[in-house]
């Protein structure tokens, strides 16, 4: 699970596992490698495992067996403020006491670096975060993004390898959330560093990672690139949980032309691109995004096709949601883009839908 290039991981869990009772795994068998530089996100919904996982890596938490090393020093019994990590929380976790400047100026007075010293790198951490005229104000002086910054500043001060965030952007508004997200991907780029991000906010994960992680039931289901993960997902927990999925359950009856045929329990067959370990009479889900499907515009280049009759219709702005009723396939969603040539049918009416089989994959319904 190296990221591709990379000649020695940065950063490796070697059979991680984590119980708090002796019985149940809160982690279980994990093994990652991060690359130095590397922005990866741990993505998953609540209880599935992320932040345990970077916890586990900033020193808060301790395994229950396997083994976490940094640039080749084993990390398990060292203390957090021996591991040289930054660490950003989503509440910032300020001082309300301190000003901007010397809040910045923390993690550098406590390693003993020289006044003259410290000066000069929170003045450069101020301009960074472009907060240059704010050192002298508190906390409760600044805006929720304001304080964010200065939180970054202050996890970036002492100039450490591996920076930790904590879904840092989630007590903003969607548009400073949005903000935020290039203002970290931009230090990001600038500075070098290497970033493990937590977040349950899977557009934001995709936005801002090299890499994404996807963890359910205590292990990674999935890691990849945010293009890998949304257009050939491994499972159907990550089909579902990335992005919008229709998802249409049924069992694999053999394989043609290279791809997998899927019938559902009524006897309607599809094809698919073929998930890698997927064999005949396996439970499996066919995943198919819903910007990929077409009102049948009787072309003939489609492949799957399927009929149902539209339930609703709602504006978007960009796109419009088809919502349709589909008998055997359940409930059925098209994205149609909201261009002035769109022809929409109305609410009540039969409808033929297709796509490609090349725009749709046939996964293990299974999670790992």
């Amino acid at each position: 699970m190296a990221a591709s290039g990379a000649s020695e991981p940065f950063v490796t869990f070697s059979r991680i596992r984590k119980t708090y009772d002796g019985e149940s795994y809160v982690i279980r068998d994990l093994n990652l490698e991060i690359a130095e530089g590397e922005f990866l996100s741990l993505l998953g919904p609540s209880g599935s495992g992320k932040t345990t996982t970077l916890m586990l890596l900033a020193g808060f938490e301790s395994p229950s067996g396997g083994t976490i090393t940094l640039n080749g020093r084993t990390l398990n019994e060292l203390p957090p403020h021996k591991r040289d990590i930054g660490m950003v929380f989503q509440n910032y976790a300020l001082f309300p006491h301190m000003t901007v400047a010397e809040n910045i100026a923390f993690p550098l007075s406590v390693r003993g670096v020289a006044k003259a010293e410290q000066r000069e790198r929170v003045a450069r951490a101020l301009d960074m975060i472009e907060l240059g005229r704010l050192g002298g104000r508190k906390p409760s002086q600044l805006s929720g993004g304001q304080q964010q910054r200065v939180a970054l500043a202050r996890a970036l001060v002492f100039e450490p390898r591996l920076v930790l965030m904590d879904e840092p952007l989630g007590a903003l508004d969607k548009a400073l959330r949005e903000t935020m997200q290039y203002e970290i991907k931009r230090l990001h780029r600038r500075l070098g560093v290497t970033i493990v991000y937590v977040t349950h906010d899977q557009g934001e994960a995709l936005t801002m990672s090299d890499r994404v992680a996807v963890f359910e039931g205590g292990a990674i289901q999935q890691i990849a690139s945010p293009t890998s993960l949304y257009e050939d997902p491994e499972n159907a927990f990550v089909a579902d949980f990335i992005g919008e999925n229709n998802g249409l359950a049924g069992q694999v009856v053999g394989f043609d032309d290279g791809y997998a045929v899927l019938t559902l329990p009524g006897g309607r067959t599809f094809k698919g691109r073929a998930g890698g370990t997927l064999k005949p009479g396996d439970a499996a889900v066919l995943a198919l995004r819903p910007e990929r499907v077409t009102v049948d515009p009787g072309d003939g280049e489609a492949q799957n096709r399927l009929s149902g009759t539209v339930e609703e219709i709602i504006y978007c702005g960009d796109h419009r949601r088809i919502h349709l009723a589909t008998g055997q396939a359940g409930h059925f969603v098209i994205k149609v883009p909201n261009t002035q040539r769109t022809i929409l049918p109305a609410n009540g009416e039969p409808v033929d839908v297709s796509w490609r089989y090349d725009d749709c994959k046939i996964v293990d319904a299974r999670s790992a």
